[in-house]
């Protein structure tokens, strides 16, 4: 009863703004469980009562420490620090995700009464680039909570990461100009008109293969590759930002596992879908 009460005060004094005395009470919880703790201990050395029951009781007493640390910790400090960490790699207010390279091809087809004339280029391993967009990330896309690793018990953090799904990025477009290659022809009596206008059909052919780039770009089975590009370029960035801040704070890292999920969802499997939902357990504690 006491533990509680003290426990209680604490909390009363911390959100009033009274932060010394919620200090203080805070030693003075930390003294009871001491006590509690080795008290324990002697009571199962003397009367070697089962380890499970003391077990519990000390996880009992750890997992009101943690709630308690939940509370009192500023809740932002983690996601606020994610969110520098971001935008340090701003590049013209985009976050670079990936890029992909596809191959192009554009035609133009004029058919008269005297025949049929056709214009084309073509460009192999054109680069496609995935961003997204910086200013609509705050720390309202960022989430933590503490996990429990259900076989060791080993406590960790998982960071919940609500991006916006990646955007082609319309103005990076790169294509080798020498490696173009290109195709006239003409059937009827324009295979031998030199009016035909062929080679203009051709130039207007090679105009068109940055705006058939961006075509392939936003097909369904490219956005799945780009997201899964752009979820293990996040999962990687926010883990190093994760890892340096709690090494400066606490001197020792934890398990942290990051967890990236998009605004669309769009092309993300059922088993992409398992592997979100299952690859930590959280607690009840969130921040």
């Amino acid at each position: 009863m006491a533990f509680v009460l003290l426990l209680v005060v604490a909390v009363l004094l911390f959100q009033q703004g009274q932060s010394t005395l919620s200090l203080l009470v805070i030693a003075a919880l930390i003294v009871l469980s001491a006590a509690v703790l080795g008290l324990a201990h002697i009571v199962r050395q003397v009367f070697r009562l089962p380890a499970t029951l003391l077990q519990a009781g000390s996880d009992a007493v750890r997992g009101v420490f943690d709630w308690l640390g939940g509370i009192l910790k500023p809740k932002v400090e983690i996601r606020t620090a994610i969110l520098a960490g971001i935008r340090r790699f701003d590049d013209h207010g985009k976050l670079v995700v990936g890029s992909l390279r596809v191959d192009v091809l554009a035609q133009i087809v004029e058919t008269s009464a005297i025949g049929t004339v056709l214009g084309q280029a073509s460009a192999r391993e054109v680069g496609v680039q995935y961003f997204i967009p910086l200013e609509k990330l705050t720390i309202e896309n960022f989430r933590w909570s503490f996990t429990v690793d259900q076989g060791t018990g080993e406590r960790g953090i998982a960071v919940y990461c609500q991006m916006p799904s990646p955007q082609v990025d319309e103005e990076f477009i790169a294509i080798d100009e020498t490696g173009i290659e290109t195709l006239s022809l003409g059937s009827g009596i324009q295979t031998i008109n030199p009016w035909s206008g062929k080679n203009a059909l051709t130039s207007k052919a090679k105009s068109q293969l940055k705006p058939r780039a961006l075509e392939i770009a936003k097909r369904p089975e490219c956005m799945f590759a780009a997201e899964r590009m752009a979820r293990g370029h996040i999962e990687n960035l926010v883990h190093s930002v994760a890892v340096s801040l709690l090494q400066l704070s606490a001197g020792k890292v934890p398990p942290i596992a990051v967890l990236v999920q998009f605004s669309s969802a769009v092309g993300i499997p059922a088993f992409e879908k398992q592997r979100i939902s299952e690859a930590v357990q959280p607690s009840d504690r969130s921040a």
